[in-house]
């Protein structure tokens, strides 16, 4: 949201008038904060890739990263695909295979993929 945006909406809505450095702090520390949740959520990934692995024998789990420095790893990629899955896969899925995505908005911005299969009622299924 722009800053003439936020300004606008504080004035009608709460009817309050305050400069535009208030603002500019203001719309800084909320970004600062989102920001932090996601490096904080990035950080649990290697828990939650330990807690699956625990729990889903047999699944396959891989997850990357680029080391840019050794203390402040960027995420790049998460697999997951359970044995449960698997095993579905290859007994009663139809040869018919397909690919979906999103793109992620944030301070994060890319792309989720996620491959998909039908079975022999036509339900849609994700392949992990």
């Amino acid at each position: 949201m722009k800053l003439r945006e936020i300004q606008r909406r504080v004035a009608s809505e709460m009817h309050m008038n305050v400069n535009m450095i208030r603002y500019r702090k203001a719309k800084k520390m909320v970004k600062d904060k989102l920001a932090g949740n996601f490096v904080d959520g990035f950080a649990m990934l290697w828990d939650y890739a330990n807690e699956l692995i625990l729990k889903n024998p047999g699944s396959t789990i891989k997850m990357t990263v680029n080391r840019i420095t050794p203390e402040s790893p960027h995420f790049n990629r998460f697999y997951v695909c359970f044995e449960v899955l698997k095993r579905g896969w290859k007994k009663g899925c139809k040869p018919i295979l397909g690919l979906d995505g999103c793109f992620l908005k944030g301070p994060l911005m890319s792309e989720m993929l996620f491959a998909i299969r039908r079975d022999g009622n036509n339900q849609m299924y994700l392949v992990s």
